[in-house]
């Protein structure tokens, strides 16, 4: 958090932003691929979390039957996946198809993928990332 990695690794990348019935925009992208060290880093955060949430409720009573099984599995479940995750979004701003606002996404940190369904910060309408739309007959590609 603050740190800059030695060795960036990112690409950016165009993809369109629709909505239901409306003209795609174009949204820009930049995904950062992650060296099993950064994907190492990033799941012996999420496993000490879990591990510290159950320390901290391991002396309450009856509570700590539950919770604490639950905080370790939780955080070693959360860690496996984080590990898995090879590309991340870094950033993804686009303005709305339908209202037109230009916006961040909000999809920092998360786990690269594509299709994405988003919604617009300020009309709150559903859009679709990287969706390619249907041709403009309406007709259905096989």
């Amino acid at each position: 958090m603050g740190k800059e990695r030695a060795t960036v690794n990112t690409r950016s990348l165009t993809v369109p932003l629709t909505g239901f019935g409306c003209t795609p925009t174009q949204a820009i992208i930049v995904v950062a691929r992650l060296t099993l060290r950064e994907r190492a880093a990033r799941s012996g955060r999420v496993i000490g979390a879990g591990f510290v949430a159950a320390l901290i409720a391991l002396p309450i009573p009856l509570v700590h039957f539950v919770f604490v099984p639950g905080a370790v599995i939780t955080g070693l479940t959360l860690g496996i996946i984080r590990v898995q995750q090879r590309e991340i979004f870094e950033s993804a701003q686009a303005a709305c198809p339908y209202c037109g606002t230009a916006q961040r996404l909000g999809l920092a940190g998360r786990a690269f993928r594509l299709p994405r369904a988003v919604h617009c910060h300020k009309c709150g309408r559903q859009l679709d990332l990287g969706l390619d739309p249907l041709p403009a007959t309406g007709a259905i590609q096989p």
